[in-house]
């Protein structure tokens, strides 16, 4: 069963913690959005679609049915540990004709920067980097790049070159060494590549790359990025300021504007072909791509138990007041959350690299 932070602060019965749930989710499009499945423990172990079975026409009477299994890959999301703390001085508490205006506005600051925190982990998080931090999408989306003259093992997946990435992936059927230059992919599901003596066999991806050192974004990519998403549209498209400001701007020079639709806490949004458009300052425009170092992403996808999801412990977001501190005079509270983030299908969520202005 999943939850949203904003359910969550429905829930709450702590005055304090409720506010600063409404902190966080107010000023983050993607939390406003996103459910939370609560975990006992401290890790999840979930099969994440890779291939679906293959269905066949028969004759009524004299052909024998084949069976055919999907395939599965096993990933696992461990909860993190994300807070901290917020001291109040005591002596301003003492001269401070209002009390519970200084802290809140104290405990407020450690929200947003709670909030920010995790918005730039589930964008960019990288656990090789930090290890006490989960996988973000951009690098759970990226893949492994192939290379040439490797050895590659029955089941590995690679996706094109960086920049060449086309929305497939490409799985490893036949063990072998790949060639000396980079095959010309099929853009067919269950289409073969030859490489050397590899066989590679294409399957539904999720990385679309502008060009080999990035392009100017044009409406048709995003449209691509958007075809991606599959089993329905996606619940939102996260995109620097720079990207929407592009967008806008293809809009109008193409004789329309964006569509005004209004958000969870009753705001005005933009949409894009019906999408909701949301901006993040976490997206960064400073991404390398080839030659070029001024790139951008973009993000499609779809949010819930079967798609993008975050993970948490059953108490949400948690405040512990620890009062008095003992080297300095101030009282200290603490805000904590065990959170992940889980990506339950392939094909629920997509990424566009190489933007450029």
């Amino acid at each position: 069963m999943s939850i949203s932070l904003a359910e969550a602060s429905k829930l709450s019965t702590d005055i304090l913690l409720k506010g600063i749930i409404e902190t966080i989710v107010k000023g983050s499009p993607i939390l406003q959005e996103l459910p939370f499945i609560q975990i006992v423990g401290n890790s999840l172990k979930y099969n994440r679609e890779k291939t679906l079975p293959t269905v066949a026409w028969y004759s009524p009477v004299t052909d024998t049915w084949t069976t055919s299994e999907p395939a599965f890959e096993q990933c696992s999301a461990s909860l993190c540990v994300l807070g901290g703390d917020a001291d109040v001085d005591n002596f301003l508490k003492a001269t401070r004709s209002n009390i519970q205006d200084l802290e809140a506005a104290v405990i407020e600051q450690k929200a947003k920067a709670l909030r920010n925190e995790f918005e730039n982990t589930f964008l960019n998080g990288d656990s090789s980097v930090d290890a006490n931090q989960p996988d973000g999408l951009y690098k759970t989306m990226k893949g492994t790049a192939w290379e040439a003259t490797t050895a590659y093992s029955l089941g590995d997946i690679v996706v094109p070159t960086a920049g060449k990435e086309n929305g497939f992936r490409y799985e490893c059927t036949t063990a072998g060494t790949s060639g000396s230059t980079e095959p010309t992919w099929k853009t067919t599901e269950g289409e073969t590549n030859s490489d050397g003596t590899v066989v590679w066999t294409c399957r539904l991806g999720n990385h679309l790359g502008m060009a080999a050192n990035g392009a100017t974004l044009a409406l048709g990519k995003i449209d691509q990025l958007i075809d991606l998403v599959r089993g329905g549209k996606p619940d939102l498209l996260l995109m620097s300021r720079r990207s929407r400001r592009k967008i806008a701007a293809l809009a109008r020079a193409a004789g329309s504007n964006l569509q005004v639709g209004q958000g969870k806490l009753g705001e005005f949004v933009e949409l894009y072909n019906g999408i909701p458009v949301a901006i993040s300052d976490w997206v960064k425009d400073n991404y390398t791509v080839g030659t070029s170092s001024d790139c951008s992403a973009m993000f499609a996808f779809q949010m819930g138990e079967g798609a993008v999801c975050g993970l948490t412990s059953p108490e949400v977001i948690q405040v512990e007041r620890l009062g008095s501190l003992e080297t300095k005079d101030a009282s200290r509270t603490r805000v904590k959350w065990y959170v992940s983030l889980a990506n339950f299908s392939i094909v629920k969520a997509a990424m566009l690299t190489g933007v450029r202005d």
